[in-house]
């Protein structure tokens, strides 16, 4: 287990921003069964089906996971954007290989959700509670079942006005960056490829640090890969409105309808969308009448992820899946 802590003070005008970041990862033996929170089966596009909700994300929690996605997909760019090596600290223990991206669990979003809930209630910040539960009570209590998992928390805060997405992308950097961490879990955490989903807690609110109160986020990270291993097709629909080529905040198109096999789903407050596929076999992905991509899927391959981009384009970010 990691368990480590660093804290950054920030001078501005008239407020001072900290931030605190924290990572535990633990591996388990595999064992129980599990199914995970639903999925697809079969091939072919119904027409006419009726949209079932994705995951639940806020707008903050959308942009949090395309930033997690985005350093997954491509850990050579966002080092180099980070203005680090890869394997910065911790030399042979990470490379630039894609790796899968992840996906939005439900029942790990509400173990993180509560976490953050509760370090802003009781005023601490820590993986374990004031009362002794670990992360790995609170995902299992959520009913999330678990060969592998980790948690990754940030928190930022201001005297002064928070910027909230502002504040996102600084957490991510510090945790992508890890520095003054000695084993730089966070990104170790960030960047390992067991981890097919994931559940992000972002929750505004007061904290006070050495007498200091503060406006903060607090963010907590669940990671996990469930005993199920099913692979997911996932992705997130929005309107490149800045052309910068990524996803920013506010750029989600919410209640899109994503159809995979026989399955649809209305894409969630920040455009982002999942399916879980039970059964392998060749699927059509479409959006509202859009494009369509043929999507392979065989016993435990990697998870795929497709953005439909203003639109009009289809962005396929395989990782290392496949395609027919």
């Amino acid at each position: 287990m990691i368990d480590n802590c660093t804290r950054q003070w920030k001078y501005g005008v008239g407020f001072l921003t900290v931030s605190f970041l924290l990572t535990t990862a633990c591996n388990w033996p595999p064992g129980g069964t599990g199914s995970g929170t639903g999925g697809t089966s079969g091939g072919g596009t119904s027409g006419g089906s009726t949209a079932t909700p994705s995951v639940s994300a806020s707008l903050l929690e959308q942009l949090a996971l395309e930033r997690i996605n985005r350093a997954r997909l491509k850990p050579a760019a966002e080092a180099t954007a980070a203005g680090i090596a890869i394997d910065e600290g911790i030399p042979g223990l990470l490379n630039t290989t894609p790796k899968q991206p992840i996906a939005l669990n439900e029942q790990l979003n509400t173990a993180a959700t509560a976490h953050s809930q509760d370090m802003l209630d009781q005023n601490y910040f820590a993986h374990d509670t004031p009362g002794g539960v670990t992360p790995f009570d609170r995902i299992t209590s959520a009913g999330y079942v678990f060969t592998s998992a980790g948690e990754n928390l940030a928190w930022r805060g201001t005297t002064g006005a928070l910027d909230q997405a502002a504040t996102i992308e600084l957490q991510h950097d510090d945790l992508f960056v890890d520095s003054g961490v000695a084993d730089r879990g966070h990104r170790v955490t960030m960047l390992n490829n067991t981890y097919r989903e994931v559940g992000i807690g972002i929750l505004q609110g007061n904290y006070t640090q050495s007498g200091t109160l503060f406006d903060s986020l607090m963010q907590t990270q669940d990671y996990g890969l469930s005993t199920s291993n099913n692979t997911f097709v996932l992705g997130v629909v929005y309107n490149d409105a800045n052309s910068n080529g990524q996803y920013d905040y506010g750029e989600g198109v919410a209640s899109t309808t994503v159809t995979l096999g026989s399955t649809a789903k209305a894409t969630n407050t920040g455009g982002g969308y999942s399916f879980e596929v039970i059964t392998a076999g060749t699927y059509t992905l479409s959006f509202d009448g859009g494009p369509s991509q043929s999507i392979l899927i065989t016993d435990g391959a990697p998870n795929i992820k497709i953005d439909y981009v203003s639109s009009a384009t289809l962005v396929v970010n395989l990782g290392v899946g496949a395609l027919p």
